[in-house]
């Protein structure tokens, strides 16, 4: 992760002062980047194995410097900082300091922070994680190497060191997304080996298939935040009532109940079954892709909206047979994991959480004893009653434990 460490000295640079002004002496604040990293962008199509270095990517930074009062004394861009020092001017008085990265210069007229002048307004500020909510193909703020990061932290006391006024004050960075990924889908693991997948693209024309994985999505994807905890080092960025929900599909059949607040969906959070992803032999599909999401916690129930990772699968529930007059039957299927109500971790800032799901239940058509996989009808509903495997593995996130889940 990064951190920053700022060293503040006496100057007599003069840079303007947004807060109101202060009349302590002037000092200037020297900002030291450890962590930083070339600037990539990525989507969410794949999990590339570089992933955790570019997540540690630092390319901007807005910093705040407060006095006792929580008043902005000083705040700056700094659009490239520097691996060594950076240099920023501000006044004796200073007693906190905040570093917001990633986010782009929002310090203009019309940005996020313009008029941010104390650190309850900038605790105030929230942000989307869709550019243009409205445009369910437009981008989104968070890509692999441009994540939302922010910290603070005192400055500890000024004191004299050879005849210069100095203090000191490390600021951790902390993400404000949390990471999903879905590493494999598995099938054929259980008492049933012989189910017959085949590709979205091949399935209708495989007339031995069983099931075809349409797509896999997230539902109830938690798309706002604040830049800093409620709490001194909590990590409450957002309160239930604020938050602004995005998913992979319109809300609608098969979708029901309550359409969550402000839903908006947007593309980025839908991943279609790709064919250089399935391995007939080890009947896996491997590296299927990843997300990010602002948290959402407080989820327990159901109908709080708890985030929801869906594969859909097309199920051919009875076989064409001429002969007999009897028609194809398809039927969509859903094998939904939730992170809250009753299922699996709510999804926390800062935190990853690694997917495996294993399909082994028995696809076959209903003649010959098959039941859909496991799966249900209604995706809104969590498999629960799921043979459930978990293991945990090390990673540059706070990971949580893997998730594995399998339907019989």
């Amino acid at each position: 992760m990064c951190a920053i460490v700022a060293l503040a000295s006496c100057s007599k640079n003069d840079d303007g002062i947004p807060g109101g002004g202060s009349d302590a002496p002037e000092a200037k604040v020297i900002l030291k980047l450890v962590g930083n990293s070339d600037q990539v962008t990525s989507k969410a199509a794949g999990i590339p194995g570089d992933l955790d270095t570019k997540n540690g990517t630092v390319n901007d930074l807005t910093v705040f410097i407060f006095n006792q009062s929580g008043i902005v004394i000083t705040k700056q861009y700094i659009g490239t900082p520097a691996t060594g020092a950076n240099s920023i001017s501000t006044t004796t008085d200073a007693k906190k300091v905040a570093v917001v990265a990633n986010t782009g210069d929002m310090t203009g007229a019309g940005g996020a922070f313009a008029s941010v002048a104390s650190e309850d307004a900038l605790k105030a500020v929230l942000s989307d994680m869709l550019v243009t909510p409205d445009a369910p193909t437009g981008d989104v703020t968070h890509t692999d190497a441009n994540l939302y990061m922010s910290g603070i932290n005192d400055l500890s006391a000024f004191s004299d060191v050879d005849g210069v006024q100095k203090a000191t004050a490390t600021v951790q960075l902390h993400y404000l997304s949390a990471r999903i990924q879905l590493t494999e889908i598995t099938f054929n693991g259980g008492t049933v080996t012989d189910n017959v997948y085949a590709q979205a693209n091949n399935f209708t024309t495989n007339a031995n298939a069983n099931f075809t994985i349409k797509r896999v999505y997230l539902m109830n994807a938690q798309r706002v935040t604040h830049f800093l905890p409620a709490t001194a080092g909590g990590s409450d960025y957002i309160t239930q009532d604020l938050k602004q929900y995005t998913g992979g599909v319109a809300w609608g059949n098969p979708w029901t109940g309550q359409e969550p607040n402000q839903f908006k969906p947007n593309n980025e959070y839908t991943i279609e079954a790709g064919a250089d992803k399935f391995s007939p032999t080890a009947n896996k599909i491997s590296d299927i892709g990843h997300w990010y999401t602002f948290a959402n916690t407080g989820v327990s129930d159901i109908n709080d909206h708890p985030t929801a990772l869906v594969v859909e699968v097309l199920w051919r529930k009875t076989k064409a047979n001429e002969g007999e007059g009897v028609a194809e039957e398809l039927q969509p299927m859903y094998f939904t994991t939730y992170f809250g109500g009753g299922d699996k971790a709510e999804l926390e800032a800062g935190k990853a959480y690694t997917v495996k799901l294993a399909l082994n239940g028995n696809f076959k058509p209903t003649n010959e004893g098959g039941s859909g996989g496991g799966g249900t009808e209604d995706p809104t509903k969590p498999t629960v009653n799921s043979s459930v495997e978990v293991t945990v593995t090390a990673a540059t996130w706070e990971l949580v434990a893997d998730i594995s889940k399998e339907w019989k």
